[in-house]
């Protein structure tokens, strides 16, 4: 029945169009043939008439009733007398004066489907003006209509013969034929299946019958397979969100721990202070004994450093805000990468800086130097870590970049040749402790702590795919320069094989990753 509605339907449905067109395309035929036959009867009347011959008009008409369907011609005057009328149509005289009648009063040739002498037939007006000397006319062909549902209806019955016998052909064929190509094999894959709903997924069904029940066969042993594989994965999966929960505890742990710093920050900072400027002022008091001068020195000095030791337990949950100075882009970009060279080199890492030319007129941001450089070295070591089996890394500085509420900024971008950022991923990215790195010791506060830096600087950071398919990260920076950005037309791209080059670079990654971490 599957095989057998669907050509059913289809069979019909053509019956139903092809009789519809068909029925059409006669209707047209006729009707242009009838039209044709019009043009030439107007032309012989007025010809007849103009030589004031009517036996000559009557043969005319009677060599048009002649013709094939053709069933009569009449013609008749303003007032309603019968000029001529054929033998075929002599019964239906009132009617066709009447049509007639009608041409005379629109002024215009009618055509339309009727019924007369017992059959459905089609008629055409012809308006005939002869002379002057004589009246016009109005002549009506009667064509017949009736051997058009004839042959539809002829035709239509071989369709349905056809169709039947269709029908029955690909009923006793698709018994035949699916008993052994189809039933058998998908007995086997029911079989199977209901061992694998009783959880054996060892199951396993021969790949042999009809191509498709073969490849569903294939396609079921491969089911089971990865169902196998899946069970595998989970139970590792498994282990592994017990080690992220653990770690989640730690993490939960740190931030209670931070919160504890930060009151104990509050408590401590303010008695220090008045220590620390109590003593500085009985230090400098007159008369003051030097060997007493000497102790409130050293109390004043070590309260000092009891403040920035509780300063730097407080930056653990609340890092503070750095006096934000301007810094050459250019400059730091090319340290990062020069440190990060061997590493790269390490990986088997292809390092590329994209900067126009005269960016040190304009690349200078308004963000100090050591922060600036945590943000690029954070973003490259990400770019490094994601291309285990060697890549890219470029650093592209764009100067024609709008910033927050329409503030002059520079932009640069971070790409990479690796696996990219999943969407699901990107909207959670630069959250504390989110990292897709577990598994390979990864915080996940490198991300966030850029973040942080950038908007405390007045930035911005995105992330998006890069034209490698890899991951690409896009920072914002005001810039506080304040003439017009050059055009970066003198751009050029230098390729680095960048080693670590002086010491400054690396202070200041130490810096960073210990701000990082």
């Amino acid at each position: 029945m599957s095989l057998v509605l669907p050509i059913a339907i289809a069979t019909l449905l053509y019956g139903v169009f092809a009789s519809a067109h068909r029925t059409q395309v006669l209707r047209e035929e006729a009707t242009a043939e009838l039209r044709n036959y019009a043009t030439l009867l107007q032309a012989f009347v007025e010809s007849a008439l103009q030589r004031r011959d009517l036996a000559l008009v009557r043969r005319r008409a009677e060599h048009f009733a002649s013709a094939e369907r053709i069933l009569g011609v009449a013609a008749f005057t303003r007032e309603g007398e019968a000029v001529f009328i054929t033998e075929g149509v002599k019964g239906e005289a009132e009617r066709l004066g009447e049509i007639a009648h009608r041409a005379f009063l629109e002024g215009g040739d009618i055509e339309e489907t009727s019924s007369l002498v017992g059959q459905s037939v089609l008629l055409r007006t012809v308006s005939i003006q002869p002379s002057s000397a004589n009246p016009p006319l109005v002549a009506i062909l009667v064509r017949d209509r009736h051997y058009i549902e004839v042959l539809e209806s002829a035709l239509n019955r071989g369709l349905a013969v056809t169709g039947v016998v269709l029908l029955l052909i690909s009923a006793v064929v698709a018994g035949l034929v699916g008993r052994f190509t189809v039933a058998v094999p998908a007995q086997a894959i029911l079989s199977g299946a209901e061992r694998v709903a009783s959880g054996d997924l060892d199951a396993a069904v021969p790949e042999k019958g009809a191509e498709e029940l073969s490849r569903l066969a294939h396609a079921f042993n491969t089911m089971t397979w990865s169902l196998r594989e899946a069970r595998a994965r989970a139970e590792r999966e498994e282990t592994a969100r017990v080690n992220v929960e653990r770690r989640l505890q730690q993490a939960q742990a740190l931030a209670a721990a931070g919160q504890v710093a930060t009151s104990l920050g509050h408590e401590i900072g303010s008695p220090l202070n008045v220590i620390q400027g109590r003593a500085r002022r009985a230090a400098d008091l007159p008369g003051c004994p030097e060997h007493l001068r000497a102790e409130l020195e050293t109390i004043a000095r070590q309260s000092e450093r009891i403040t920035r030791v509780v300063s730097r337990l407080v930056s653990l949950a609340r890092p503070s805000r750095h006096q934000q100075e301007d810094s050459d882009l250019r400059r730091v970009i090319e340290d990062v990468v020069a440190f990060l060279g061997p590493e790269c080199r390490k990986r088997d890492i292809e390092t590329t800086i994209v900067c126009p030319r005269d960016s040190g007129e304009w690349a200078r941001v308004a963000l100090d130097s050591d922060r600036l450089f945590q943000v690029v070295f954070n973003l490259c070591l990400n770019a490094i870590e994601a291309q285990e089996g060697g890549g890219a890394l470029a650093v592209r500085v764009l100067p024609a970049c709008d910033g927050p509420a329409g503030a002059r900024a520079v932009c640069f971008d971070v790409e990479d040749a690796g696996p990219g950022v999943r969407v699901e991923d990107a909207r959670q990215i630069f959250e504390p402790f989110f990292t897709t790195k577990s598994t390979r010791g990864g915080s996940g506060l490198g991300l966030a702590i850029v973040h942080g830096i950038v908007q405390e600087a007045g930035g911005s950071v995105e992330v998006s795919s890069s034209p490698t398919g890899g991951a690409r990260f896009r920072v914002t920076l005001p810039t506080t320069v304040s003439g017009p950005a050059s055009s970066a037309e003198a751009s050029s791209a230098v390729r680095l094989e960048a080693s670590p080059q002086g010491d400054t670079p690396e202070e200041r990654t130490d810096a960073s990753m210990e701000e990082s971490s």
